[in-house]
């Protein structure tokens, strides 16, 4: 038996019936991870004034979030130090945001991929301050080697920020953001890595980046709680970071200052240990070659129904988009529709947009997922359609 696959499936809570090939969106987190996260509740309710006063304050500077902080930076070549526990990465995003002294004619610039709460937050930022937001046009199918060079030429003198993808959401594309971010300062233009699914899809070492932030989701592909997700900030930077709440703790130097945002459920983030745990003993390196090799797997059999990969194969890690034919453009309502139909008719869970105007649908490979996941998936669509086919 394959060390992964469907006898994998138990391990969810995941509807049996069902074929989930939408990791993407919102992950999915382990029954033992989820019983991590409801032991660190019940020792929060056996002894709430501790565990708020002691076990999680700020004023123990080795308190349990500091502690869990560690293991995860270890785990991606950084120290505690240097991050920050928050919400999700739109919550990082607009910390990084509120940090910026921004003035009339400045711009922030981002991918035409970019997420949509990123975009509004953007927008709202460049509407308080006067600026403005560049778009950078990247025309799919994808080229890899024009990716660099149309993000670099497009920053100009009075850009003062780019949040760039690491993994884009709709399009699934893996951004060389080494390159790309060397070639933004250079030009004097600071950098925001927006890698909400790059956490367990990909390798990651952050100060080799070399991005003036990062932020990232713990409870996609690392199989975290909902609600887990780190900023990360080099130390030239990480002064001017505040938490979006102001609470007892903001003045204390970054990251002490995000430990206590008032009272709340920080289980999720004492979890995170857990969630290693679990990734560790499967074995990183080998998780995310199985998930290449599955997201792979699926190119020949999408084009049974003359879907094609709307980039190079190396710009693809776990996640992989296609681009299905329509003899019209695409609507965000045939997105889904598709969506809702092939879920409701035939219990197939799979992500689609329109994106550029073309009909897209985005297939996530995980360690419970097998290539006949996948066949299913292009059988069933092949015989019932998509909109516009």
């Amino acid at each position: 038996m394959s060390k992964f696959g469907k006898h994998l499936r138990p391990f969810w809570h995941l509807e049996p019936d069902g074929t989930f090939l939408n990791h993407g969106s919102f992950g999915a987190c382990p029954k033992e991870v989820l019983a991590a996260q409801s032991s660190w509740r019940e020792t929060m309710e056996r002894q709430p004034d501790q565990f708020f006063r002691r076990t999680v304050s700020p004023l123990n500077h080795n308190n349990m979030l500091r502690q869990s902080a560690g293991r995860l930076a270890q785990f991606m070549g950084t120290t505690g130090s240097h991050l920050a526990f928050v919400s999700n990465p739109t919550e990082a995003v607009n910390t990084v945001l509120r940090s910026l002294h921004l003035k009339s004619g400045d711009e922030i610039l981002v991918l035409d991929c970019v997420y949509n709460a990123v975009r509004l937050s953007v927008e709202e930022k460049c509407c308080e301050a006067g600026a403005r937001i560049v778009k950078v046009d990247l025309p799919i199918p994808l080229q890899a080697n024009d990716v660099v060079g149309r993000i670099a030429e497009a920053a100009g003198p009075n850009t003062r920020l780019a949040i760039i993808d690491h993994i884009a959401s709709a399009p699934a594309i893996v951004f060389p953001v080494v390159e790309i971010t060397k070639a933004l300062q250079a030009k004097g233009v600071k950098v925001l890595i927006d890698g909400a699914h790059a956490l367990g899809q990909l390798d990651l070492n952050l100060p080799a980046i070399g991005a003036e932030w990062y932020t990232a989701t713990a409870h996609k592909w690392f199989y975290s709680p909902k609600g887990s997700a780190f900023l990360y900030a080099r130390d030239d930077e990480a002064s001017q970071l505040r938490p979006l709440s102001v609470s007892h703790y903001y003045h204390d130097p970054f990251p002490l200052c995000f430990d206590y945002v008032g009272t709340r459920d920080v289980s999720a983030f004492l979890t995170v240990p857990f969630a290693l745990d679990f990734i560790e003993r499967l074995g990183a390196t080998d998780i995310r070659n199985y998930l290449d090799q599955v997201s792979r797997a699926g190119v020949p059999l999408m084009a049974e129904i003359d879907a094609i990969p709307i980039a190079p194969d190396s710009m693809f890690a776990a996640m992989r988009a296609y681009h299905l034919p329509q003899k019209r453009e695409a609507t965000p309502d045939d997105a889904q529709e598709l969506i809702n139909g092939i879920w409701d008719q035939h219990r197939i869970q799979i992500a689609a947009s329109a994106y550029q105007g073309k009909l897209l649908v985005r297939l996530s490979a995980q360690i419970y997922v097998e290539p006949s996941d996948i066949k299913h998936f292009v059988d069933t669509i092949a015989s019932v359609g998509w909109p516009g086919r």
